[in-house]
């Protein structure tokens, strides 16, 4: 059976910070190949995206020099929203082997995962794998950046893959609500912490600021040659 580890985004644009995360989960959970798939319209975000070819084209220059990824088109080529149910739906029906499915996302997005389309189906096929979000301080609050960043890694997440019913709640620290999905197998990516964002990478491009480092150097490229976030 393949263990397929399946990181779907927006990527507008992808950073050093996902690949760090998808690198990590590839190593600990022995993946055999991670998908970076671009989603073309997320419903639940409502940001400013450039067309999701340009931001596919990125992908694939990023991905490019390591065998164990791949940059995945299924969502753009598919009519109307895209939900991840369905794209794990497709994956599982049209592969030739048996598939373990690894769901990448970010702890921020855990909280959400149980209003997801068909979330319930997510639970089902998925092994969820979290990597806490690092963040700048200040960050989405209009303040000016920090020099240091803050680990946001306090999501009371299991060590090790476990079932989670909803008595036993994902819970974040320091909050009031939690969060139940009942039957999740969840684990938490070990990676080394960076605060990347896909928005500061944008917001240091507007301001003419150097982003190499934080994006791949084929992707800086891309973004300098076509003027990339320069207007939005």
């Amino acid at each position: 059976m393949a263990k397929i580890g399946l990181y779907c985004g927006t990527f507008n644009p992808i950073h050093l910070g996902h690949l760090l995360i998808a690198e990590s989960a590839r190593g600990q959970f022995a993946l055999d190949k991670v998908l970076f798939v671009t989603s073309p319209q997320p419903p639940h975000r409502d940001d400013h995206l450039l067309p999701a070819k340009e931001r596919h084209d990125m992908v694939s220059k990023a991905v490019a020099d390591n065998p164990f990824f791949e940059a995945s088109d299924l969502e753009i080529k598919r009519d109307g929203p895209s939900y991840t149910a369905d794209t794990v739906r497709t994956l599982l029906n049209e592969s030739q082997e048996d598939l373990e499915l690894f769901l990448i996302l970010g702890g921020d997005n855990l909280p959400q995962l149980i209003n997801w389309h068909d979330s319930d189906y997510l639970l089902k096929k998925c092994h969820f794998l979290v990597a806490p979000r690092t963040v700048y301080v200040g960050e989405d609050t209009g303040e000016k950046d920090q020099l240091h960043a803050t680990k946001t890694n306090n999501l009371s997440f299991p060590e090790q893959t476990v079932a989670l019913p909803a008595v036993e709640p994902v819970q974040r620290i320091g909050q009031t609500k939690t969060y139940a999905l009942p039957g999740a197998r969840v684990s938490v990516i070990d990676f080394p912490h960076v605060a990347i964002s896909s928005s500061a990478v944008r917001r240091r491009v507007k301001q003419k600021q150097s982003v190499l480092y934080m994006v791949p150097k084929s992707v800086a490229d891309i973004i300098v040659e076509k003027s990339f976030y320069c207007e939005n």
